[in-house]
């Protein structure tokens, strides 16, 4: 494992975020990771970029707490699958975003790790620049749910995980299972 995905994995524990070093097949969205019940699985074998560790915990990080046990392989897909709420799934990917930004500059990263080169569907660049330039993407929900410093804003964090639910009740096909 290199060092940057050590420090990364370090993160993850040190925040108590669910992740576990083991081999993953199958569909994934990301090379050497997938999201199994509410646990990020990592292939360090199969990973191509550290940084992607941390978008895909962020899913974990920022879900709406009761919807957490749900996340699995294709958060999206399962979600809607699931009864979750599309706006809130598109919010969460946006938050996901910010949640990677705010952990790599925590962790004293260089910010290409979570915007590679030509990842994002092309829109890394942008995406990198957004966040270099202090334009709003995400970080009004992480605000919103708590997670961000009051009095330092955004990168700032209080909170790594969220705790602040919207939902208090899970859909009745979940309910039901």
């Amino acid at each position: 494992m290199d060092q940057d995905t050590q420090i990364i994995c370090d993160f993850l524990s040190d925040i108590n975020l669910p992740y576990a070093l083991c081999p993953v097949e199958g569909e994934m969205f990301m090379p050497g990771l997938q999201i199994v019940h509410g646990v990020l699985h990592i292939d360090v074998e199969q990973l191509v970029c550290p940084g992607d560790i941390l978008h895909e915990a962020g899913h974990i990080a920022v879900c709406e707490p009761i919807f957490r046990p749900q996340l699995h392989k294709d958060v999206y897909k399962n979600g809607l699958k699931n009864g979750r709420e599309k706006q809130a799934m598109d919010g969460e990917e946006m938050a996901a975003t910010a949640w990677s930004v705010a952990a790599i500059k925590h962790l004293g990263l260089p910010i290409d790790l979570v915007f590679p080169e030509d990842s994002y569907r092309g829109m890394s660049q942008s995406l990198k620049e957004t966040f270099q330039n202090g334009g709003i993407f995400g970080d009004p929900l992480l605000t919103a749910w708590g997670m961000t410093c009051p009095d330092q804003g955004f990168p700032a964090m209080t909170s790594w995980m969220r705790e602040v639910r919207w939902v208090h009740e899970l859909p009745e096909a979940l309910a039901e299972a």
